[in-house]
């Protein structure tokens, strides 16, 4: 599938690096590009027009470079012509490269694909499913919580688990396995404060702690902690295990009142 690239002069290193990297990536495209197309001798125009006829897509990119360049502006016609025609319809992919007061007249209303806002995987993916029409793959579902560990800043035997929601609310309703016995156990939900009615189901073994909280969730910017103590030497984290979800069976259930600082 043969692509136009329709740049500034100034803009050339940009658009050379993105045509690398999408025929780096995706063999099928070839890009036209002046600087390989044309050679000396050559009528200008009529080469122009030639390679824009012959490729499938028109990749334009607006720059404050290129935006009032009359040669920008000539190939931007002629690919306008080939569409509105009806010759190749969804011919033109704009480009927006750096600040942009205004549009082009005929591109306001376009979607433009932002490379200085997105990483080279995602515009990759986008110029691509511009040019074939292909959509993206929907995104792979992720976990929505994380849980990272840490050494209590207060007591060097102690691991704290910090388990975040990501994007929406996640319940509490935890089980941690160790390879070591358990000493104690604590738990804080930061940012409540007051007292509240807690209603719990706790599990307490020498290697297992258990935690539900029915009627409290883990929301984003609003992590919850739980922290093992141990009596073995050296760094606490070590003997986390494993921490998965837990449904509360087998827990000894009960409503306390507590008082958050």
């Amino acid at each position: 599938m043969k692509v136009f690239l329709s740049h500034a002069s100034e803009d050339k290193k940009l658009v050379e690096q993105v045509l690398a990297r999408l025929q780096l990536r995706f063999p099928e495209i070839q890009g036209w590009l002046d600087k390989y197309e044309i050679m000396g001798g050559d009528d200008l125009i009529e080469k122009i027009h030639s390679g824009i006829s012959e490729s499938e897509k028109f990749l334009i990119f607006l720059s404050p470079n290129s935006i009032d360049k009359p040669w920008v502006r000539t190939e931007l016609r002629k690919a306008l012509a080939d569409e509105i025609a009806g010759v190749k319809p969804e011919f033109i992919i704009p480009i927006k490269v750096g600040y942009i007061s205004q549009f082009p007249p005929f591109l306001e209303s376009r979607f433009y694909i932002d490379i200085e806002s997105k990483t080279e995987d995602e515009w990759l993916q986008d110029i691509y499913a511009a040019i074939t029409r292909i959509k993206k793959p929907m995104a792979e579902a992720t976990e929505n919580l994380r849980v990272s560990a840490h050494v209590a800043a207060d007591n060097p035997k102690a691991a704290m688990l910090v388990f975040e929601a990501l994007v929406w609310a996640e319940p509490i309703s935890f089980k941690i396995t160790t390879s070591a016995p358990i000493k104690s156990t604590m738990w804080q939900l930061p940012g409540l404060k007051g007292m509240h009615q807690i209603s719990v189901s706790e599990l307490k073994e020498t290697t297992r702690y258990a935690l539900r909280i029915q009627d409290k969730l883990i929301r984003p910017k609003n992590p919850f902690v739980i922290g093992i103590e141990f009596d073995q030497p050296g760094e606490p984290r070590q003997y986390i295990s494993g921490v998965e979800r837990w449904d509360g069976s087998g827990g000894d259930c009960s409503i306390r009142f507590i008082e958050f600082k």
